[in-house]
């Protein structure tokens, strides 16, 4: 990642945000360019815009009543096959007419518009961002949320070695719906299912040809996405075979963060005059030095002298080779026009799928993919603070000493930028088939053999960073030679290819060749590898009196995972202002064996139209950590007037990924301000009597002045990492009246209890257990530095077995679908999270996350409405409103601590959209025009915020977007 970003000292306000990485979330989380949206669109415009829209259970009847009678469906969050999608789990369908209707550019953009999901990464997290799209159901970390194709495991997608899942490796054009679990399902699918399940199943049955065209782009001109794809179907005339293929380009280009109005320049929040601040950096172009910071005598200490002024602290420079006093805020160098705002991309994908019968009751299958992308990330310049010692002999130094203290935005170098290439590839193969009818057990019973293999190349180029020890050359000691050449080191020993720096004179001073002697381009490579050996069968067992049945499924699996992560040497070693890390290495195997049982012991009857009991269990043995089982029961109870009552209650696991077991040792630099400050953001305040007590006893002076928010956390793998585990409710209701013809709704209670979690607990929470709580083994993991006034060097922050989480909430969903005869039909869908708590617990003190900003944006209530008009004629229109509620953001992201507090206003986002089919000969041709936030309404601001003064996995950033889809069905 590129390198952190200087803050401002002591006396000094301005907090630069330019370059630091943010905090890593829980190891649980996991960090995005999008492109064009690749799917086409139907001949009949469907129910939402830019929003997921969520099914009914009178819906799902609906859909599956398109299968075939003589087969029955598996659904998500089981193995039985059903003839019914109504299960005892909440379950979201998006079938392909939703996604059709979204106006977003890929699959997992749209699934990151649901309620239920929180805090997942994408194209809009530039700083710290790795161009990926990762869902998060619950908000429980995207390591939680398990992602499946057609029921089957994703390898993980990133620059190497990760946890989870980036959405957009599977193109939206061969995707014929997204079932989304809201409930734990390990023991139907093993580790990860905790927080839900995403399932992707692919358009296996298509028969003819879809081509798609796409271009939007936002009402100022920036953002342009593009997209082209095609997919084609052949199924023979017997059903012995089914092929199909698909292929696609995806465009996205950025959009910088000066280009819109709420972040156009920095800014943080006075909380004690309720007052915003303009801020910036200070390492600024010009250069700024700290005249109580410079040595003398060489004795590493400082000797104060007058440089711009008597008692002037900070100076720059006046453009003609002197010094003036700093002013702040007006020469905060504003970063923000250089970083992105909305990240670029571009793809290529490939998709194929096919089965054959080889003869009666036996056939086989498989299904492949590839995507390469290409996306990249963009800070601010390299800003110089403090890296290393400015030498008195500098031929360039005319201050006349050892310079200790001195900023400056190295410009001439141009952005930081990183810039991955990644090539994901999937390959699932086996057989199918159906156990005769004349069998003596397990007749009639569906099976399958397969094998799953997928890989995932990432490399990643980082430029703008700089080489430590050469920047130690060029700002040492130097020399004009006998030739007149300036040169490094002294007359008798000369450095050779040095290049001396004049990094203390006016902006355009340094010498391009110093330029490229400290500058260089590091690249990353890693991987990710997964292996999966599965069997399995489903079927019924026996028929029961009162029309109930009793089925079952049994299976087992084989799977090895493995990862790796190599930086390029200089990061390794630490010789870079980019963030150093080590490499990763590593992998696990997994041996698991799977039942489930469902019994309806009554079905049709008066008062009992259906009663349905499900047990699953999984043992697994892992043989990094050793062994388990876990469980899972559910309940469904469908009675008179069309209300049934469901629910669940299991018990899941996640299992510790490969980096969470061999992650190299890794700087991270995350926002939290250092407790024995005397002047964060510039304001004086007295400290605590058992916090200045710790810093006294850490040797930091009573008038310590840091002025970092800040702090460098060095994080890291733990090979004697256990299984997390959890316990997961749901129960709801479901109404249908049948008087209302088309009405539904939905309401289910959920809660999530982790314990054992597998997490780094955070420098915030090192920090309060050390001086809030005088815990010792905390105040061990951090390190100061006395030569820099005992300012915090690094905080250890390993990944650990500490605390859990514990959530819940209600979901509500509420639809209608009519149809008014030749008038048309109309369809208004509403989906609302009301979240009840948010808690983690890091073994000390319980950090409540519900309605405040601490643990990342979880206001109480997010909903999605949605309304569309579709006439017989094809004609078709429809508009989507998007809620955020409100929440706090405290000082100094403090909420738990009782800090002062802002509110973060509430959000709503409009869309709307117009379609139209036309059935020629040639086939149907559907248009779609349409306005994603029509009233370009911008995100509230969240000062604490890294990305643009905002939260960029809530809001939308890019604002107004217009879009226009054409599609061709032959």
């Amino acid at each position: 990642m590129p390198a952190p970003d200087p803050q401002p000292p002591a006396g000094d306000p301005a907090a630069d945000r330019s370059g630091n990485p943010p905090a890593p979330p829980p190891a649980a989380a996991e960090p995005t360019p999008a492109a064009a949206e690749p799917a086409p669109a139907a001949a009949e415009p469907g129910p939402a815009a830019d929003t997921a829209a969520e099914l009914s259970d009178a819906e799902f009847a609906k859909l599956a009543e398109q299968e075939s009678k003589e087969e029955v469906i598996i659904v998500t969050g089981s193995t039985i096959g059903r003839k019914s999608l109504t299960t005892p789990a909440p379950l979201s369908i998006l079938n392909r007419e939703l996604l059709n209707a979204a106006g977003r550019p890929t699959v997992g953009d749209i699934i990151q518009t649901l309620p239920a999901q929180t805090n997942g990464i994408n194209a809009q997290t530039n700083n710290g961002g790795d161009g990926s799209t990762r869902v998060d159901i619950r908000g429980l970390g995207a390591a939680r949320t398990l992602t499946l194709i057609n029921g089957r495991r994703v390898v993980p997608s990133g620059n190497g070695a990760n946890s989870s899942v980036d959405l957009n490796t599977i193109p939206l054009a061969v995707i014929d719906r997204v079932e989304v679990l809201k409930d734990g399902a390990s023991a139907v699918y093993g580790s990860d299912a905790v927080g839900g399940v995403v399932n992707i199943i692919t358009r296996g049955d298509f028969e003819g040809t879809e081509a798609t065209l796409y271009s939007g782009g936002t009402s100022r001109g920036d953002g342009i996405a593009y997209d082209a794809s095609f997919v084609t179907g052949y199924n023979s005339e017997n059903k012995q075979g089914s092929i199909l293929f698909s292929a696609g380009v995806q465009r996205q280009r950025p959009v910088f963060a000066g280009d819109r109005p709420f972040s156009s320049y920095d800014k943080t929040y006075d909380f004690g005059n309720r007052v915003e601040v303009r801020s910036g950096s200070t390492a600024v172009p010009g250069g700024r030095i700290n005249s109580l910071a410079i040595d003398l005598n060489g004795d590493r200490k400082p000797d104060p002298i007058n440089v711009c002024g008597a008692g002037v602290q900070y100076c720059t420079s006046d453009g003609a080779g002197g010094w003036r006093p700093f002013v702040t805020p007006d020469d905060l160098y504003n970063f923000q026009p250089v970083n992105y705002l909305y990240t670029p991309s571009s793809r290529y994908n490939l998709y194929s799928s096919g089965s054959y019968k080889l003869r009666p009751g036996i056939g086989t299958f498989f299904e492949g993919s590839y995507m390469n992308r290409k996306s990249d990330q963009q800070l601010a310049s390299e800003p110089f603070s403090n890296a290393v010692t400015i030498s008195k002999d500098s031929m360039y130094n005319r201050i006349g000493g050892d310079i200790l203290g001195y900023q400056r935005r190295l410009d001439e170098f141009g952005p930081r930028s990183s810039v991955q290439n990644i090539n994901n590839f999937r390959l699932v193969g086996g057989f199918q088939g159906t156990i005769p009818s004349d069998a003596e057990v397990f007749k009639n019973f569906k099976w399958e053999l397969s094998y799953n293999y997928g890989r995932n190349d990432g490399e990643q180029t980082n430029q703008g960073n700089l080489i430590k020890s050469r920047l130690a050359n060029a700002l040492g000691p130097s020399f004009m030679s006998s030739s007149g050449v300036p040169t490094c080191g002294t007359p008798s020993k000369p450095i050779a290819g040095c290049v001396p720096m004049d990094i203390l004179g006016p902006v355009g001073t340094i010498d391009p060749a110093a330029a490229a002697y400290v500058t260089y381009t590091g690249v990353r490579s890693g991987f990710s590898e997964q292996q999966a050996l599965l069997a399995q069968a489903h079927g019924r067992l026996a028929a029961l009196p009162n029309d109930g049945d009793l089925s079952l499924a049994i299976g087992g699996d084989v799977r090895k995972e493995a990862g790796g992560n190599t930086p390029d040497p200089l990061t390794a070693t630490g010789d870079t202002t980019g963030n150093a890390s080590t490499p990763t290495a590593g992998s696990y195997n997994a041996v698991e064996a799977f039942g489930e049982l469902s019994l309806v012991p009554v079905s049709g009857k008066q008062f009992a139209e259906w009663v349905e009991i499900n047990l699953a269990a999984r043992a697994f043995r892992y043989n990094n950590f050793g062994s388990g089982v876990t469980w899972k029961t559910g309940a469904l109870f469908r009675t008179v007037g069309g209300v049934a009552f469901r629910g669940t209650y299991s018990t899941a696991f996640r299992a510790p990924s490969v980096i969470e077991l061999y992650q190299g040792r890794a700087d991270t630099f995350p926002t939290t301000a250092d407790p024995c400050d005397t002047k964060p953001r510039g304001t004086t305040i007295m400290l605590d009597p058992d916090v200045a007590a710790q810093c006294s006893a850490q040797g930091v002076p009573a008038t310590a002045a840091f002025g970092s928010i800040q702090q460098r956390a060095v994080v890291g793998g733990n090979p004697s990492l256990k299984a997390e585990t959890a316990k997961v409710l749901t129960a709801g209701i479901v109404l249908e009246p049948p008087a209302v013809k088309g009405l539904s709704f939905t309401a289910d209670y959920w809660r999530i209890n982790i314990t054992h979690a597998i997490q780094a607990l955070g420098a915030t929470v090192i920090l309060a257990n050390c001086y809030n709580h005088g815990i010792q083994s905390y105040c061990d993991q951090i390190h100061r530095n006395p030569a820099l006034g005992y300012a915090i060097d690094f905080i250890d922050n390993p990944i650990a077995n500490v605390g859990g989480a514990a959530t819940s909430g209600v979901d509500f969903a509420l639809a209608y679908d009519h149809s008014f005869g030749a008038a048309g039909r109309l369809r208004e869908q509403l989906e609302w999270q009301n979240l009840f708590k948010y808690n983690v617990d890091n073994t000390v003190q319980i950090l409540h996350g519900l309605s405040r900003y601490d643990l990342g944006a979880r206001p109480k209530n997010k909903a999605n409405f949605s309304t569309v008009w579709q006439h017989p004629s094809g004609l078709g229109t429809g508009f989507n409103i998007r809620f955020v509620g409100t929440f706090k953001e405290c000082d100094q992201n403090n909420c738990n601590g009782g800090a002062p507090s802002r509110d973060v206003a509430r959000w709503y986002k409009a869309d709307v959209f117009a379609m139209y089919g036309l059935k020629t000969r040639a086939g149907t041709t559907t248009l779609t025009v349409g306005v994603n936030n029509v009233m370009n309404q911008n995100p509230p601001l969240i000062y604490i915020g890294i990305q643009g003064d905002s939260d960029a996995a809530t809001y939308d950033y890019m604002g107004r977007f217009i879009y226009a889809r054409m599609s061709q069905m032959f």
